[in-house]
Order: structure tokens, then C-alpha cells, then sequence
């Protein structure tokens, strides 16, 4: 036979419902738990990155400050080097004009040398001339 209790249907209805009720209250609650799961991980990620970007951040610093160090060293080098340069350039041009005096010298030395050849030769052609370069000196008088 059946039962005719006239609240059966509903109390089914019901309780489908709150089971329905129950398994989107458990879907949304689960769903806002990897939610808050994701933004976590998410947050410890940001962290990460920005310690990783304020290291590279330092370590470009202080490499932009090594490199502005031996672009200072090189220039100092350079300036040294462009010092030493003219320096050599000064005594190159001081050691020519030495070079050329020193010549000018030899050449004025040659001149007399060849004149007073000229002139001793001429003095041995000539016989009162060649009778003195004949005569011996006195020792004790030092020739220059």
C-alpha cells in the first residue's frame, strides 16, 4: 500500500536542496581556498623576484661603479702616456738640435784643422819658416 504522507515529497525536496546548498557551500569554499592558496604562493613568488631584482639591482650598481673606476684609471694612463709622449717629443727635438750643434762644431773643428794644415804646409814651403819647425823646443814648455 501506499503511503500517503502529504510531507514526503517536500521533505525530499528539501533535503536535496540543502545537499545542493551543502556541495556549492563546499565548491565556493574550495574555490576560495586555492584562491587564497594561489595569491600566497603568488606573494612569496613577488618576494622572491624582488629580492632577486634588488641583488641585481646592487650588483649593477656596484659594477656600473667599478667600470666608472678604470674608465678614471684608463684616463689617468691615457694622460700619463700623452705626458710621456710630449716629454719624448721635447727631448727628441733637444737631442736634433744637439745633433746639429755637435755637427756644426765637428765641421768648424774640420775647417780649422784643414786650415791649419793649409797653413803648417804652406809654413814647411817657406825656408825661415821650415828652418823654425825644424828647431827643438824646450821640453819644459807644454805644446797645446
Amino acid at each position: 500500500m501506499l503511503s500517503l504522507d502529504p510531507i514526503r515529497p517536500y521533505a525530499d525536496l528539501i533535503r536535496a536542496g540543502l545537499w545542493c546548498l551543502l556541495a556549492g557551500g563546499l565548491l565556493v569554499t574550495g574555490c576560495n581556498h586555492g584562491k587564497d592558496r594561489q595569491a600566497a604562493k603568488d606573494q612569496e613568488r613577488i618576494g622572491n623576484l624582488a629580492t632577486a631584482r634588488d641583488s641585481a639591482q646592487a650588483e649593477a650598481a656596484e659594477n656600473l661603479r667599478a667600470a666608472n673606476a678604470c674608465g678614471q684609471l684608463l684616463s689617468d694612463i691615457n694622460d700619463q702616456t700623452q705626458r710621456q709622449i710630449d716629454e719624448a717629443a721635447r727631448a727628441k727635438a733637444a737631442a736634433e738640435q744637439a745633433a746639429g750643434r755637435a755637427e756644426a762644431a765637428a765641421a768648424a773643428g774640420q775647417r780649422r784643422a784643414a786650415a791649419a794644415e793649409k797653413a803648417l804646409q804652406d809654413a814647411k814651403t817657406t825656408p825661415a819658416c821650415r828652418f823654425q819647425l825644424e828647431m827643438a823646443l824646450c821640453d819644459s814648455i807644454p805644446l797645446l
